[in-house]
């Protein structure tokens, strides 16, 4: 009975407890959402903010204006770099803030308030930016960035998700207004010498233009740091949208996007190639020709190798010559291309027009958007041939990359390469012809045996055309030339410019040093037991500190720049390597005696003892500073571009080495920092 008890009390207790809990209201109540409020309204806009600008200066903002924007660009790519831009409906501006990681309170699609009192207007490069103060960036003052400490201060974060609605733009229609703003522009693309090119240089993380066109030839820079996560990315080819905020630096237009989702390329570009055509070697193509200028009404294509170099202006701007395991052939473009030697391009030839110029077989008014860069840096390996192989088949070399032998260089008058040059290397002659807009022209061409590589050509006769001087190589042969000391060849010099007539070289040693930068890289300075001398070169040489060389100089400009002895415009292939590591004692003299003695030392190695350092205005090597040793006071210059020319200069050392070189007036140019003993 007890238990019977005891179980009818527990059964009812459960009972009671299951409709209890029946009864609970298991339906919580969500957490409320946090929405963030900017705590006040706007009584200003951006463009009333931006007409407080001034060109030239940085304005403090001294009165109470609020302004409500929505930000447009963060710094969560990298693209952006401690700065998000805001836009409202007058217009948009960059605001500067000292910290990184903003995409984090500031996401693109937040609305912010700003409170402007206190805060500085200015720009960088022509575009409107605001932020707080100024610094000294080397000697000039730039926009500071709001200090993150003071951030809550001035800017807000409101609502997220409120995204701005880019404004549909063509490139001829932007205009000032829209700085700084959201915009998309249609039916775009890369030029297409852009192609095969990354966003930016990663490696270097350095930051790059590409242009970006429209199918009217309206262009527009896109810029791109090296340090967006992007960066390395390779552009695409397509046609199509882009969204991005127009900027600008000086004069150059420019546009920025976010990331690679603002770039929505998936239609065929201007020229309408649909990538249908069928590739044709470069011979085939040529055997179209049939002797009257013709149009292609086949959808065909080449690939081919650029060989001619557009950098030296060999070549006019309009044409290049393009070459494949089959042949080479000239295209002459509607305008000044952008291709440069090694370009690897493929082009879309329907519909253009196969004909010959003066002899020379090509493919005439190529419009840029009918070509697709597809790589960079390859090269023709050139065909050794003689004249008399390249006469006998003149029609099947045409255009084609060759290379000559034991050749010889004559001209009829004069000694440099521009005109015609004629080559001879026993089997025939030909000419070597050179326009007299190229960047070598008035270069001496050498009198020694030598190899060249050039493009087979025509204009009305045959002709080669080098591409640069790097084509004649000194192969020997031509070891005749008399050696003679370096001071020989300076008293040659009689005042005015001259060219040496006899067939002389000079072997010395190089004292200065490129890779510091203080002396150009076409100029080396050259040392013998005799004197030494400024041999500047037709390009920039390979010449090191130490290196024993040997030039030939004959027929080589003898002449004065600003008072220093050179012989100028020496073709790179006159010189050629003897040794290295060779070092050259230092003439230890006062700068009394330099002075005295400045002419005989010219060039040559020198040592000031005991020497004091100083300068009219800053601290550093760059530019000018002053050596005084007691007996006198002569310059020691450093150029802005050596790689110590931001190192601060001693006020006293035990010696400095240097250069005894001219610039209008006698000075020193140190090798590096080194030469300056403590």
């Amino acid at each position: 009975m007890i238990f019977n008890k005891v179980l009818s009390w527990t059964t009812g207790v459960f009972i009671t407890l299951f409709f209890v809990m029946s009864c609970v209201d298991r339906a919580f109540d969500e957490p409320p959402v946090y929405t963030p409020t900017i705590p006040f309204s706007a009584n200003s806009s951006i463009a009333q903010l931006k007409s407080k600008y001034i060109p030239g200066q940085f304005v403090d903002i001294t009165e109470d204006l609020n302004i409500v924007a929505t930000v447009i660009a963060d710094d969560r790519s990298g693209n952006f770099y401690k700065t998000i831009v805001v836009q409202d409906s007058t217009g948009g501006i960059e605001v500067k803030i000292n910290s990184i990681g903003l995409f984090a309170l500031f996401p693109v699609g937040t609305r912010v308030g700003i409170k402007c009192k206190n805060l500085t207007i200015g720009d960088y490069a022509g575009l409107i930016q605001l932020g707080q103060g100024s610094y000294l960036d080397n000697g000039r003052d730039r926009l500071a960035g709001i200090e993150d400490a003071l951030l809550d201060q001035y800017v807000f974060a409101g609502e997220r998700n409120k995204f701005v609605v880019p404004k549909t733009k063509s490139i001829n229609a932007l205009n000032s207004l829209d700085l700084s703003t959201l915009i998309k522009l249609e039916d775009v693309e890369f030029d297409r010498a852009e192609l095969g090119k990354t966003y930016a240089d990663v490696a270097t993380q350095t930051s790059q233009n590409l242009s970006i066109v429209d199918c009217n030839k309206a262009s527009l820079l896109l810029r791109t740091s090296g340090f967006a996560d992007f960066a390395g990315f390779v552009i695409p080819s397509d046609n199509g949208s882009l969204t991005g905020v127009l900027s600008k630096f000086n004069t150059d237009v420019q546009i920025y996007i976010r990331d690679t989702t603002d770039i929505l390329f998936n239609k065929t570009p201007c020229g309408g190639t649909t990538g249908q055509a069928v590739l044709k070697s470069i011979l085939e193509v040529r055997a179209l020709y049939t002797g009257a200028a013709n149009n292609i009404t086949e959808d065909i294509k080449i690939s081919g190798i650029v060989t001619s170099d557009r950098d030296n202006s060999n070549v006019n701007l309009r044409n290049l010559f393009i070459q494949d395991a089959s042949g080479a052939i000239t295209v002459r473009f509607t305008a000044n291309h952008t291709y440069g030697l090694g370009d690897e391009l493929e082009l879309n030839l329907k519909g253009i027009e196969l004909s010959e110029f003066n002899g020379l077989l090509q493919l005439n008014n190529f419009p840029a958007n009918k070509v697709t860069k597809i790589s960079t840096g390859k090269s023709i390996s050139p065909k050794l041939i003689t004249v008399a192989e390249l006469l006998s088949s003149f029609e099947n070399y045409e255009s084609q990359l060759i290379q000559i032998v034991n050749a010889t260089l004559t001209k009829s008058s004069g000694s440099n390469y521009a005109d015609n040059v004629e080559v001879n290397d026993q089997t025939g002659k030909i000419n070597l012809f050179t326009s007299q807009s190229a960047k070598f022209a008035n270069d001496n061409f050498p009198t020694a045996i030598v190899k060249i590589t050039a493009i087979v050509s025509q204009f009305n006769s045959k002709q080669l055309l080098i591409r640069n001087t790097s084509d004649v190589v000194i192969t020997g042969g031509g070891g005749q030339a008399e050696l003679k000391s370096i001071k020989f060849i300076r008293d040659l010099f009689s005042g005015t410019l001259t060219n040496v007539s006899g067939d002389f070289k000079v072997k010395g040693i190089v004292s200065s040093e490129k890779n510091a930068l203080n002396v150009v890289t076409q100029n080396v300075f050259v040392q013998d037991a005799s004197a030494a001398i400024v041999i500047r070169f037709s390009g920039n040489h390979s010449f090191n500190l130490g290196d024993e060389i040997e030039v030939t100089v004959k027929g080589v400009e003898l002449s004065e720049f600003n008072g220093l002895l050179q012989l100028n415009g020496t073709p790179l292939a006159n010189a050629k390597l003897i040794s290295t590591g060779i070092q050259i004692q230092p003439r230890i003299a006062t700068v009394a005696e330099l002075i005295a003695q400045a002419e005989n030392w010219e060039g040559q190695l020198i040592k000031i003892l005991n020497p004091g350092f100083s300068k009219s205005s800053g601290s550093n090597f760059s530019g000018t500073v002053v050596i005084n040793d007691g007996t006198g006071t002569i310059d020691l210059f450093t150029r802005s571009q050596a790689n110590f020319a931001s190192d601060i200069f001693p006020t006293n050392a035990k010696s400095i080495t240097g250069i005894l070189s001219q610039f209008t007036a006698r000075q020193v140019i140190m090798r590096t920092s080194a030469d300056i003993e403590p």
